[in-house]
């Protein structure tokens, strides 16, 4: 994946976000910016996070919203994994 890939799906989750919040935004295209977002960056734990917030509290879908919140687990626990590994090595200096 490019920087630039990254940068759009991050200013595509953004957009979704401010649709969402706006009074008169419309879901089917804050749901087209998150899937699209999760075209360019689909291992991005804050763009499975959002489409998993998205999908339960604004669109009453259970069964997305948990496919995108245990992809996100997933995710969270491998960078868990990540950083738990970095910290013992820094204390076996």
């Amino acid at each position: 994946m490019s920087s630039n890939d990254r940068v759009e799906a991050f200013t595509l989750v953004d957009r979704a976000i401010r649709i969402q919040l706006s009074d008169n935004g419309e879901l089917s295209e804050a749901e087209a910016c998150l899937r699209r977002a999760l075209e360019l960056d689909p291992k991005s734990i804050e763009v499975l996070q959002e489409a998993a917030h998205f999908f339960d509290a604004v669109m009453g879908d259970a069964d997305r919203a948990r496919e995108y919140a245990a992809a996100c687990r997933m995710k969270a626990l491998s960078i868990v994994g990540e950083m738990d590994e970095i910290l013992r090595d820094a204390v076996n200096l």
